[in-house]
């Protein structure tokens, strides 16, 4: 399995559940991802990781009912979001300096709303909003790496960001993390961009850019998003919805997408958008119980095997 050793400044690399039920989303997301969690103490305020293979790959924690969520949904599905979610999921990018990455988004046209602050040993911590609303994390890791599987099934493997301004939030990513967003044929739809880390050798954001890794062979062990590659996604929020929020929505892999979302609805969650991405995998996105939106997506089961489900 794809178990990353760094993620370089700008890669996508934490999601965690901002919920004020943390004991019922625990259920659902175990009963629907398999997931199992190691809790924490008051130190860290009661934080919750999940874990799947024995690797932290998300995070639960309690919300602040004086935080809005910005939650939302998927552009394109019949009946949109409006952003009054009791929970939500937030996704984090990695950066060197949390403290020159909050000083960035300041100039940027963005929000700091929490941070930069040390979360234990484990790292620093920047909570900001983007000038198009969209709530948005950033992580200086110490002994806390990020999520310890990327791109494997029941882990973190895209995110997307659904904006109205698409120009706006282009800009600001590459001021704050040096994102270049270009097209993105994978996922089949008008409109639709990624952002990638920049080439190796071109400039780079300074203080945001560290050394690049490569991605090693299928199943090995040490692997880093490489230069130019797609870390995230970019969409357009429908217009019929004027009172819908941006937003960022994390992607979690399957073996099987049909199954997962068979047992989210046992669960409880309603379901979005069913469809497939331009490489012609399964996706889905859905709403869990509790408000929060999240999307999975099929992986190519590994070589010699068919894999987790």
């Amino acid at each position: 399995m794809p178990e990353p050793v760094s993620y370089p400044a700008g890669a996508l690399c934490w999601a965690d559940l901002r919920t004020a039920d943390p004991a019922s989303a625990e259920r659902f997301y175990a009963a629907v991802l398999g997931w199992s969690y190691v809790r924490t103490g008051p130190a860290y305020g009661h934080y919750g990781y999940a874990t799947w293979q024995r690797h932290m790959v998300a995070g639960i924690a309690r919300s602040d009912s004086r935080e809005p969520s910005g939650a939302g949904e998927r552009p394109g599905a019949d009946d949109r979001g409006d952003g009054g979610a009791e929970a939500s999921w937030i996704v984090s990018f990695a950066t060197e300096s949390a403290d020159a990455l909050a000083e960035r988004v300041a100039a940027a046209g963005g929000e700091v709303r929490h941070g930069p602050e040390d979360f234990g040993v484990l790292g620093r911590t920047v909570a900001a909003v983007d000038p198009e609303g969209a709530h948005v994390g950033f992580w200086q890791a110490r002994a806390h790496l990020g999520a310890g599987l990327f791109g494997e099934p029941s882990a973190l493997c895209w995110a997307e960001l659904a904006v109205r301004d698409t120009a706006a939030a282009d800009r600001f990513y590459e001021a704050v993390l040096g994102l270049r967003a270009t097209a993105h044929a994978a996922a089949g739809e008008e409109h639709y961009a990624a952002f990638r880390l920049p080439d190796e050798g071109a400039g780079a954001v300074s203080g945001t850019h560290g050394e690049s890794g490569t991605r090693g062979e299928s199943g090995a062990r040490g692997w880093s998003a490489r230069p130019g590659e797609a870390v995230a996604g970019r969409t357009v929020l429908a217009a019929g919805r004027p009172g819908a929020e941006p937003f960022w929505m994390p992607y979690f892999g399957a073996r099987d997408t049909p199954r997962t979302v068979d047992a989210a609805r046992r669960e409880g969650a309603e379901v979005l958008y069913e469809g497939v991405n331009g490489q012609g995998r399964d996706v889905a996105v859905l709403r869990d119980p509790q408000g929060a939106v999240f999307a999975v997506l099929e992986l190519p089961a590994p070589q010699g095997g068919s894999g987790a489900a």
